[in-house]
């Protein structure tokens, strides 16, 4: 059996197991929406005010270019656990007794990956068709001119995120939440960084540098007054910035990227380095032996209890007393002691370190004047605990214990709000510093806003959690308001308040509903 017939087969198997699962379905209602966005005018390509007629190369290349913003940044979430989940199956164990390698799975799993991506691309393209029709101002649908953007732009890139997809599931600190943020934050800070290189356009990954260029120069020739702008993003806040098709005026012709053999292979370079990055994550990858996994540390045999010895058939048993039933006054303090148990799983796990760090942010929010604790000591100190928000409402389904936690005492009206409770708190202590700040130094609003904060993060996690079953959504999601709302101070998101009082008037309701949200998932979990 060849190479690329074991390949094929693997990537089909694993691509057949994707689309049917529900992540997928939502992803792809989120690129449709994305289409929608673009075809009603809300996204937009245009160059200071000029934009180019809606033709094939001028929708192709914006559409190509959205995509790579778009699924080049979350589709890595959509496709990364492939491994993770052949490992909790047992696929994984199956494939291990077979002949297969580490370098042919690892491409098998790649292709995949690639493979979802692409679906997701083929919708955008028939959106592309749909948009240009629907502008109406080039109706000749000239194919190779719209897919040359996906082929020699998208492609790359899709085969890039796939193969750094891989690389992270198969480097044991990446695989799980940590890498998630990782590459969140590393996607918005190196790709910058490569698109300000002065080699060749066709370097920049994402492909806006390119694209850039070749619409500058075509622009300058009909406008030489074009003063260099380029935004690629929403329009619809002032209708002068918006997809006016009607605007005669303001539009230019615009042929597409000669699309010349330096070009092509530099774009096909990045297709081999998607390869060699699939190769060298093999080294890494464990084929499911546990004898290659670090082994984890136990408990010294002091500490242990003296074995019982085995009573032979001489021995006269000792009668068995039953535990009576719990009384009142047991049971009076078990929310108490289920709380105390769900902090120590929140926090289980967390190094020396991670407690050092929490402590300076807590330090930080006391030295700190109150306008600079709120604008910036907060909101990096609600950044930290991240990966310890993630695990509310579907730690019971990760570590498969939900059976035995379903099947409690009033696990709905006990273990839910005691989860929330722990989350809170966890928020609470980590914000001391500068609830402390805020407190001392009268600002009224400031506290309004920490503890709307402070009450919609758990809240925020444990709806997710519940209906996710996964930690990955939360993750995501947080993440990105996080960076749109108060690092970026946008007012409609801000739920820490860094760009004033924050939108308590939304995110106080809206927490409150996500704790009946929650409440309602973990209802359904246990019906079913």
């Amino acid at each position: 059996m060849s190479f690329a017939y074991k390949i094929y087969h693997l990537a089909r198997a694993d691509f057949l197991e994707r689309v049917r699962r529900y992540s997928f379905l939502v992803m792809l209602g989120a690129v449709v929406f994305l289409g929608y966005q673009v075809a009603i005018g809300n996204m937009t390509l245009r160059l200071d005010q000029y934009r180019g007629i809606f033709n094939s190369a001028w929708v192709g290349s914006m559409m190509s270019l959205i995509s790579n913003f778009f699924l080049g940044w979350f589709g890595f979430y959509l496709i990364k656990g492939s491994i993770a989940r052949d490992r909790e199956t047992g696929v994984g164990q199956i494939m291990a007794t077979t002949p297969l390698t580490r370098a042919l799975y690892m491409l098998g799993k790649f292709a995949s990956n690639l493979s979802v991506l692409l679906a997701m691309n083929a919708v955008l393209i028939l959106a592309s068709i749909v948009i240009q029709w629907l502008a109406g101002e080039s109706y000749q649908i000239d194919l190779p001119a719209l897919l040359a953007p996906f082929v020699f732009v998208v492609l790359p890139l899709m085969a890039l995120v796939s193969a750094v997809a891989v690389l992270f599931e198969s480097i044991g600190f990446l695989s799980g939440g940590f890498g998630n943020v990782v590459y969140f934050f590393g996607f918005i800070m190196f790709m910058p960084l490569i698109g300000n290189t002065s080699i060749h356009p066709a370097v920049e990954p994402i492909g806006l540098s390119l694209m850039q260029s070749n619409m500058s120069r075509a622009l300058i020739a009909v406008h030489p007054d074009y003063s260099g702008g380029f935004v690629l993003g929403s329009g619809a806040d002032d209708p002068s910035l918006g997809i006016d098709f009607e605007a005669a005026e303001q539009i230019f012709l615009w042929s597409g990227v000669d699309w010349t053999a330096n070009i092509i292979l530099i774009r096909a370079a990045y297709l081999a380095l998607a390869i060699g990055l699939t190769l060298f994550a093999s080294l890494f990858f464990d084929r499911f032996d546990p004898s290659r996994s670090k082994p984890r540390r136990i408990k010294s045999t002091a500490s242990l209890p003296m074995p019982v010895p085995v009573s032979t058939p001489q021995t006269v048993s000792q009668p068995i007393h039953l535990t009576p039933p719990l009384s009142s006054s047991t049971n009076r303090f078990a929310f108490a002691r289920v709380l105390i148990s769900e902090l120590k799983l929140l926090l289980k796990g967390q190094r020396w370190w991670w407690y050092l760090i929490a402590f300076g942010f807590i330090v930080a929010g006391i030295s700190n004047t109150p306008e600079n604790a709120r604008q910036f000591v907060l909101m990096f100190t609600w950044i930290w605990p991240l990966l310890i928000w993630s695990g509310l409402g579907n730690r019971e389904k990760y570590n498969q214990t939900h059976q035995m936690v379903f099947s409690s005492a009033a696990p709905l009206m006990r273990q839910l709000p005691a989860q929330w409770t722990a989350g809170f708190l966890v928020t609470a202590l980590t914000g001391s510093g500068v609830f402390l700040n805020l407190l001392f130094a009268g600002d009224t609003t400031g506290l309004i806003a920490w503890t709307s904060a402070a009450i919609f993060i758990p809240s925020f996690a444990l709806a997710l959690g519940v209906w996710s079953n996964s930690h990955k959504l939360f993750e995501v999601l947080y993440m990105c308001l996080w960076y749109i709302g108060p690092l970026n101070r946008t007012p409609a998101v801000d739920f820490l308040g860094a760009s004033g009082g924050g939108n308590l008037i939304f995110f106080i309701p809206f927490s409150i509903g996500l704790i009946i949200v929650a409440f309602a998932g973990r209802a359904r979990q246990l019906q079913n």
